[in-house]
């Protein structure tokens, strides 16, 4: 389970996401230098990164989960279980690849939503090549000007969706999240005061009557519904460090603590392993983790000098 999001504030834009998963998995920061040589794996051919990249990672594997580039691209991958569809065969004249290829591809050599339209026209998912299986997950990218796209894959073409909303949950497909928003038209910041039941007035017990009926649980449909309804109701003037923090507040409404969902049938319990906030100003990228709620920050300025790919490792551990 992911949710990402996304707004602008008063300098730029920030994006960030959580990922939940049922496994425990080891969370790194990946570091790729504009023109990193053979970055890229498609049938029968490699490609070279463009611009400089930084996000997350797992274990030592040199491919993102989501990330910012030197243009101010940014992007996240989520889970779209049982709705994603690939090719089964090579199509000649396009770039065929698995779904964590095309999503790097995309990442380390568009600088905004503009070129992810134009080279999207290019590729086919397919459903394995050698040991490689793709995996199915959608993206949502956004760029520095506050153009927002999703992709998902269909038929191993991947179909794009503007995303005004800035918000990317997890399966079913997109258009149909777009359309159960229209079951939440009266949610609103605002307090409902008082109203009239048979000539009987009966005012509020509190705060945050406007929002009664805000979907609570953790399914992709009711996180999607929440998470858009704190993006829509974000002041888009904050300064930088509030937009960020804005942004993991929205993102903390997520959270799922350990032994709130559990699947019996894979045996597993599903919690938040990181949440992560971008911003196109500073070029950072910032994340919190399971194991560290701290916010850690990295720029992209910081690796201006590095000409080679490199992982770089978190503080795994809080002084409690």
């Amino acid at each position: 389970m992911c949710t990402t999001v996304g707004f602008s504030y008063k300098e730029g834009i920030v994006f960030g996401r959580t990922l939940e998963i049922g496994v425990k998995l080891e969370n790194n920061i990946l570091f790729v230098p504009g023109n990193e040589q053979d970055f890229i794996n498609a049938k029968g051919v490699k490609y070279d990164s463009k611009y400089s990249t930084i996000g997350s990672a797992f274990f030592d594997i040199p491919s993102f989960g989501d990330g910012i580039n030197e243009a101010g691209l940014m992007g996240s991958s989520n889970f779209f279980p049982n709705y994603g569809t690939f090719s089964k065969d090579v199509v000649e004249g396009k770039i065929n690849m698995t779904t964590s290829n095309a999503f790097d591809y995309l990442l380390t050599r568009c600088k905004d939503i503009n070129e992810v339209k134009e080279e999207i026209k290019k590729i086919v998912l397919i459903e394995k090549i050698e040991d490689d299986v793709s995996m199915s997950n959608h993206f949502f990218f956004m760029d520095a000007k506050g153009g927002k796209i999703v992709l998902e894959p269909k038929d191993g073409r991947l179909v794009s969706y503007d995303n005004p909303y800035g918000v990317l949950t997890n399966s079913p497909e997109f258009p149909w999240h777009v359309t159960n928003l229209k079951n939440y038209i009266h949610l609103k910041s605002g307090n409902i005061d008082e109203t009239d039941f048979n000539g009987n007035q009966v005012s509020k017990l509190g705060e945050g009557t406007g929002m009664l009926g805000l979907p609570g649980d953790f399914t992709p449909p009711s996180r999607f519904i929440r998470a858009a309804y704190f993006v829509s109701n974000t002041d888009k003037n904050l300064e930088r460090k509030e937009a960020l923090l804005q942004g993991f507040r929205i993102l903390s409404q997520f959270d799922i603590p350990k032994g709130a969902v559990i699947d019996d049938k894979e045996g597993h319990t599903d919690e938040t392993l990181y949440t992560s906030m971008m911003d196109t100003k500073n070029k950072s990228y910032s994340i919190k983790c399971f194991d560290n709620i701290n916010i850690q920050s990295l720029c992209l300025e910081d690796y201006r000098d590095e000409n080679e790919m490199k992982f770089i490792k978190l503080v795994k551990t809080m002084n409690l």
